[in-house]
């Protein structure tokens, strides 16, 4: 259908048979080598420069565990944490925790209208990003952090 296939690093267009990124250099056999734990490490390092974030699935990664840590977990980023997207986890817990705080005073009417609608707010967005990344984990489209660089120095 498409005759072209775009990096993960860098998003550009490159012919389907490609065997390298025409703009970057990445050289796209070496995707399938690389690794999900690899690119936690990069990013834990600081090595941003290091990490590819893919929609192909690393070898140390399964699909059904993500999509059932993103149901079960997801309100509090726990399938971000797993696949080592730090970033949006804190940031899903951070919406979780004041979405649990602010449905237990609630309960008890402890919380004025105003902080009220604010905690809707922030439950709306945590709901929207929650189903997003469901969406996109059934069509495949959720990206991961994989790092080649374990390749290289072999």
């Amino acid at each position: 259908m498409f005759n072209y296939q775009k990096c993960p690093r860098c998003g550009e267009k490159n012919a389907k048979m490609a065997v390298k990124c025409s703009y970057c250099g990445l050289i796209f056999e070496r995707l399938k080598w690389a690794t999900n734990k690899a690119g936690k490490k990069m990013l834990r390092l600081g090595k941003k420069n290091k990490v590819v974030y893919t929609t192909k699935l690393p070898s140390d990664l399964k699909m059904y565990k993500i999509l059932l840590m993103c149901i079960f977990l997801g309100l509090f980023g726990g399938h971000c944490f797993y696949v080592g997207r730090f970033k949006k986890g804190i940031l899903m817990l951070c919406f979780g925790v004041v979405f649990i705080i602010g449905a237990i005073l609630s309960m008890n009417n402890l919380i004025p209208v105003s902080i009220g609608t604010f905690i809707y707010i922030i439950v709306g967005a945590l709901g929207i990003m929650w189903v997003f990344d469901i969406f996109n984990i059934c069509i495949k489209k959720f990206k991961v952090p994989v790092s080649i660089e374990l390749v290289e120095e072999k």
